[in-house]
């Protein structure tokens, strides 16, 4: 069982959010400190090499988003976020050739890409809720970290991120939010301070190979 984290502050407020994240389709919440969320340069270098096929793709994707440098400084303005994961069945996330059907752009006919993509839309879903609900009760501000690019997520049927290829606008700013990864902080390695188990999951893997798959998120609230 992994150590609790610190609850700096708003244990109350904190502890509302992360009722609200659990009744709203999380599988587990906890309240973190920022000194213990782990930011490291190797996680936002892994999107572009080797290349991710959205790398330079989404606003949020590297080279693009957030460099390292800024998610050090976002996080000295926080005492405190709430990390959240939301439970995807092995038979979806892992689905055969799920990969491939991403980057291609076409729905499979077992429908994992649209069960698989609801999943995400969930998460943004509830970073965008719990952002909102921090306000509402109190925070004077907040900051949210979603999973994988946005531009998959909210904007699949588009063609390109309008924040690159348009006039610069996103297409959805309340929703859009950077992944963990994109900004550098270690999720999985954060998971695991949780007592989270979490399995990396690649295009070779098959459902039989992955216990459990999950889908993590983020926010930071003062």
């Amino acid at each position: 069982m992994a150590e609790p984290f610190s609850d700096n502050g708003d244990p109350e407020k904190m502890e509302a959010l992360r009722k609200m994240a659990i009744t709203h389709g999380a599988s587990n919440a906890r309240v973190v400190s920022t000194a213990d969320i782990p930011i490291d340069p190797r996680v936002r270098f892994k999107c572009m090499v080797p290349k991710c096929y959205m790398s330079g793709r989404c606003g949020h994707c590297p080279p693009y988003g957030y460099p390292i440098e800024k998610t050090i400084n976002i996080m000295k303005n926080y005492r405190q976020g709430l990390f959240f994961h939301v439970r995807v069945e092995s038979s979806i996330i892992a689905a055969k050739d799920i990969s491939s059907v991403i980057t291609s752009g076409k729905a499979d006919d077992a429908g994992n890409l649209y069960s698989l993509g609801g999943h995400y839309m969930l998460v943004y879903t509830l970073v965008n809720m719990i952002r909102k609900k921090a306000i509402q009760i109190g925070f004077s501000r907040t900051e949210g970290f979603s999973a994988s690019n946005c531009k998959d997520v909210l904007c699949f049927w588009k063609k390109g991120c309008q924040r690159l290829n348009g006039d610069g606008a996103c297409r959805n700013p309340e929703m859009s939010a950077p992944s963990m990864e994109s900004a550098g902080i270690d999720a999985f390695k954060l998971a695991a301070k949780s007592g989270w188990q979490v399995y990396p999951i690649g295009a070779l893997c098959e459902p039989q190979s992955v216990k459990r798959g999950m889908l993590m998120g983020l926010v930071l609230a003062a």
